[in-house]
């Protein structure tokens, strides 16, 4: 049984480790596997107690006490591997005054403020052997709740930028629509709009990879639309489509324009839903208006030629969904 003890600690040691060096320093993982379905368990939990937008203050606040119930969970097992461990051997804990045997919650006692690095003194190692182990459990400690901490402020540095990409993207219109009538000039759309979207292209690009980088980025939902990041990016998508499928041809803007821009929405997707409890197969959503371009005097296709070439994204547009869904809001709000 000591042996088994011994084993089982020091597997779960190096499986909280293998997990925490996944999540905060392998880039493009995608987060450790128990982070993964950690995070995912939650954020599924928290979208069925508050769906159909109950309580979204507490929803807002989901991403920090999900990151931080997944740091909870690495401390935890930390604890729980060196308790195990020390449990393992008897007369690893004695009593500083007495020198007798602890019990086993003196172990695990003993075990907490050593990883902790509190140094408290009633229960000492009882030999040699524990003695460095003890010297073990401690950096083990330190190292871990610094990781812990340097991930956190990095994953709050990332969800700030997400936000400002996301504002940056509604300043261009209220829907895709909006968007795609103000960046037109009578005849093509404007150099100024082409450049705008160059830069978020490249923004858009970072913020995908951040989302590998920092798994817990996904679960910040923001309380307003207009710094949400998924609604932005549906709305950027939608405006391209408009701009490459509803126009005529021959005033289309160049595929230099919108393709860029529908890659690196394809990659922010991409990227989310491997790091994110996104929902099951959800409906294609429904197109923006073409009308409301031909009603603001842009040269437009039929209808029916406009939603015959949008019919060939509808898989696009479905994981689309997905993530406004998985954002815990409707496709009501991109619209």
């Amino acid at each position: 049984m000591h042996v088994l003890s011994l084993i089982a600690g020091a597997l779960i040691i190096v499986v909280t480790f293998a997990d925490a060096f996944a999540t905060t320093l392998v880039v493009g993982a995608g987060g450790g596997p128990l982070t993964r379905r950690v995070m995912g368990w939650l954020w599924r939990l928290l979208l069925r107690i508050f769906r159909g937008g109950r309580a979204p203050a507490l929803l807002g606040g989901a991403g920090a006490a999900i990151l931080i119930s997944t740091v909870m969970v690495w401390v935890a097992l930390l604890w729980a591997g060196w308790s195990l461990i020390l449990l393992g051997g008897h007369g690893a804990v004695v009593d500083a005054r007495t020198g007798a045997a602890a019990g086993w919650t003196g172990v695990v006692y003993y075990a907490g403020f050593t990883i902790f690095t509190l140094g408290v003194g009633d229960y000492v190692a009882g030999g040699t052997p524990w003695r460095i182990l003890t010297a073990v459990s401690t950096f083990t400690g330190l190292f871990l709740v610094t990781l812990a901490i340097t991930y956190l402020v990095s994953v709050v540095a990332a969800v700030v930028g997400r936000r400002a990409v996301a504002v940056r993207i509604h300043a261009l219109g209220r829907d895709a629509a909006d968007i795609a009538r103000r960046g037109w000039t009578g005849s093509g759309v404007s150099s100024a709009f082409v450049q705008h979207l160059v830069s978020l292209t490249g923004q858009l690009s970072v913020v995908a990879e951040q989302h590998l980088a920092y798994p817990a980025l996904h679960y910040f939902r923001s309380r307003s639309v207009l710094v949400s990041a998924p609604i932005a990016v549906a709305r950027l998508d939608d405006a391209m489509l408009l701009l490459s499928a509803a126009l005529r041809p021959d005033v289309r803007p160049d595929d230099s324009v919108t393709s860029p821009v529908r890659a690196a929405v394809d990659r922010y997707v991409s990227t989310v839903a491997m790091t994110s409890a996104v929902p099951a197969e959800p409906p294609v959503p429904p197109l923006s208006d073409r009308a409301v371009l031909a009603g603001s005097g842009m040269p437009t296709v039929p209808e029916e030629v406009f939603r015959a070439e949008a019919d060939a994204g509808a898989e696009r547009r479905r994981a689309l969904h997905r993530l406004v869904l998985g954002d815990g809001r409707g496709w009501d709000a991109v619209h």
